[in-house]
């Protein structure tokens, strides 16, 4: 019986070779979604929850709590599907991207986490601020791509 040629080994190993190179580069670049920590959020420093006034320029409306929470989104851009504060459901209806730079907020084009690391403000209704009497404020934030973020926010005003 005889072997394999030189040249039909030769060639095994080629193909061998570009196939673990390609792996090698899919992981580097996470082009594989599933093997990779694409799509996580998380958050970043110190939140803060305000109740009586509301932060970087936004016009405030009683009744609504403002989190502030820079986050950093790993993956594309997610809606916030819902969430709850203090165990309470809340509704998120606006979302302001924070220009630190400035100290001025702009409103996004829905409620959504934007990629990259972000500082947000998260406006909430439906919840009764009085059950936000002290530190830490505890948020949960239900992500479309079925993460949940979990937030302890310092009250601040």
């Amino acid at each position: 019986m005889r072997g394999l040629s030189g040249a039909v080994t030769a060639l095994i190993l080629v193909v061998a070779s570009v196939i673990l190179a390609l792996i090698v580069v899919g992981f580097a670049f996470n082009l594989f979604g599933s093997y990779s920590t694409a799509g996580a959020v998380s958050p970043v420093g110190t939140a803060y929850i305000y109740t009586t006034s509301a932060p970087y320029g936004i016009s405030y409306t009683s009744g609504d709590v403002y989190l502030v929470v820079t986050l950093n989104n790993r993956g594309p851009s997610v809606n916030i599907t819902s969430a709850t504060i203090n165990g309470m459901p809340a509704t998120a209806y606006q979302v302001y991207q924070v220009n630190t730079a400035t100290n001025t907020a702009t409103q996004l084009s829905g409620v959504f986490v934007p990629a990259g690391q972000n500082t947000l403000v998260i406006v909430f209704t439906g919840i009764n601020p009085s059950i936000i009497a002290g530190s830490p404020v505890n948020i949960q934030l239900a992500l479309a791509n079925g993460q949940t973020v979990y937030v302890a926010a310092a009250l601040s005003g």
